[in-house]
């Protein structure tokens, strides 16, 4: 089934479409859910986002990242957006469809990514948001970390007590290192999920970037910090840095936003609160699928595990990059 809208997608119509089967739901284990459908002809991605999270706020957020973006060749503009239903009322964000695949290995994007934040962040000069739109995953750590460990102690028992140590020897660390990487004039766009398998490549080698669901605006390279860990890794499932990718990591980002190489320890433990868990997120995982809570505990978890070690990898990556280039 497609739409036959001539003057271009709807919320309701997009929506109409899905609720009569006319669309392809995409993997995925996030709370919010994604679709591919067609509409007169054209490929669409559709985002409906959870009730949980869906609100005014959230619409302004994106619409305001989409003024700010658009005319980027990696960035998909939206068609439609708007709040649906009565009951329960959802975000829903119509962008055209990015065809191609992602890369099997997300070091081979790098260059991509830094790109894509150093245009982050010249756009960001550009703009004034509400005090309303800025924030990221840092955000809520550094204004209620007490309480946003509290919150999740209660499940942290049984084979998860060793996360919860973790978060409690780490916790204050990477709160000071947030701190030192904010700057109150240093606002940026940001996107929220950046790393190489979310830069997509069709047949003629062209990138798009995709998964906006979390974007906004930051005060902090939040997008670096979390980009470091996702796309440096050896591989999906397991956080066992590169050294290699790491060295390209940090170099392209001296070269092209002049990120100190002194600050890599910083950048990586800002990204690192990014793994922290909260209990409304877990909470909702679980009931998108009983098994995902335990799902993403246990993948955290191996975060954490070798937490240490990684750091020591980039502080030694960073160090010896710094004396190659005196």
């Amino acid at each position: 089934m497609s739409g036959d809208g001539a003057a271009g997608p709807t919320v309701a119509g997009v929506m109409g479409l899905l609720a009569a089967g006319g669309g392809r739901l995409l993997d995925g284990r996030g709370l919010n859910s994604s679709y591919r459908l067609e509409w007169a002809g054209r490929p669409l991605s559709v985002k409906v986002h959870c009730a949980e999270r869906s609100s005014v706020t959230e619409f302004r957020r994106i619409g305001r990242v989409d003024a700010a973006l658009r005319g980027a060749p990696w960035y998909p503009p939206v068609l439609a957006s708007g709040l649906h239903g009565a009951r329960r009322p959802r975000l829903v964000v119509v962008r055209p469809y990015a065809p191609g695949e992602p890369s099997d290995d997300a070091r081979r994007r790098i260059a991509g990514v830094v790109d894509v934040l150093a245009q982050l962040a010249a756009r960001g000069r550009e703009v004034a948001a509400d005090e309303e739109l800025v924030g990221d995953y840092a955000s809520v750590w550094l204004s209620g970390a007490r309480e946003e460990r509290s919150g999740v102690e209660p499940l942290l028992t049984g084979r998860w007590r060793a996360l919860g140590a973790a978060m409690d020897e780490q916790l204050p660390g990477l709160c000071a290192a947030a701190r030192r990487l904010t700057r109150p004039d240093g606002l940026r766009v940001h996107h929220g999920d950046l790393h190489g398998r979310n830069l997509i490549a069709d047949g003629s080698g062209r990138l798009t970037v995709i998964d906006w669901d979390e974007a906004g605006f930051a005060r902090r390279p939040a997008d670096a910090g979390k980009a470091l860990w996702l796309s440096c890794r050896l591989g999906r499932g397991d956080f066992v840095l590169d050294p290699a990718a790491t060295g390209r990591f940090l170099s392209a980002l001296r070269a092209r936003l002049d990120v100190p190489y002194a600050d890599a320890g910083d950048l990586a433990r800002l990204g690192a609160l990014w793994f922290l868990p909260r209990r409304g997120h877990v909470t909702l995982l679980g009931r998108r699928g009983a098994d995902l809570g335990d799902w993403y505990l246990g993948w955290v978890g191996r975060f954490w595990a070798g937490f240490r070690g990684n750091l020591e990898l980039v502080a030694d990556v960073a160090a010896a990059l710094e004396a190659r280039s005196r």
